[in-house]
């Protein structure tokens, strides 16, 4: 099975900040024990899973209004090119039978 590896390259990302925010806080004179860690890495991992959700959401709204876009000017051109073909059909069918316009 293939697969990217952003996973993992996020999860090294977020530890790395997480660790970042624990020596700040430390140094801050903050105690934490590991149960608060692992508290901070699983909100941390929480919000920014949210935040790519939401991204995903918003390209996909995007993309949607695209597709719908292309959609209703390929059905209008559809539409219009429909009847000026017909006009074209009755007034070569005038022609043919010799009718007067």
């Amino acid at each position: 099975q293939g697969g990217s590896s952003n996973g993992a390259k996020a999860d090294v990302a977020r530890k790395k900040e997480v660790d970042h925010l624990l020596a700040k806080l430390k140094k801050e004179g903050v105690e934490i024990d590991g149960n608060i860690a692992s508290i901070i890495d699983d909100e941390m991992a929480r919000i920014k899973a949210e935040a790519e959700r939401a991204s995903i959401i918003n390209g996909l709204k995007r993309n949607g209004w695209l597709v719908m876009l292309t959609i209703t000017s390929a059905a209008l051109g559809f539409l219009l090119g429909g009847e000026c073909y017909e006009k074209a059909l009755y007034a070569q069918m005038r022609v043919i039978f010799g009718e007067e316009e």
